[in-house]
């Protein structure tokens, strides 16, 4: 099974977090995900986030802390994702991919048909909304 490194951006906002679908013609289209990507082979998690949110979103990120780090496996491959808060950036966040985005509740979150590999990520994020 292939293993994919990957990075995703948790924006907050106001009490509520962004979240992209998946666009058609994508795997998974028409599931929700947080923005991000792969690691390219000489990126660092942070050069990806910085990239991916810049191509996806049309972001400059300021400030973003790295937060979790876990595995999910898929049928068909294995996803190892860095997980980073973002704190600060500049620009306002639009789909530059043809895809649809969503600044959501985390009630509203657990209402949309979620990517699986976002679930284990989901007390955190409760965590997460209930700080200030």
């Amino acid at each position: 099974m292939r293993l994919i490194r990957a990075v995703v951006g948790v924006l907050k906002r106001e009490g509520k977090l962004l979240v992209a679908e998946r666009p058609q013609g994508k795997s998974y289209s028409g599931y929700w995900e947080f923005p991000g990507g792969k690691i390219e082979a000489d990126e660092t998690g942070e050069a990806a986030l910085v990239r991916e949110l810049q191509e996806e979103l049309g972001i400059d990120v300021i400030l973003a802390k790295h937060w979790l780090d876990y595995t999910y496996s898929y049928p068909d491959k294995t996803v190892a994702l860095e997980i980073w808060r973002v704190d600060d950036f500049t620009g306002e966040p639009h789909g530059k991919e043809n895809q649809q985005l969503l600044w959501v509740t985390y009630a509203e979150l657990l209402s949309l048909h979620l990517l699986d590999g976002v679930r284990p990520m989901m007390g955190h994020l409760q965590s997460l909304m209930e700080s200030v």
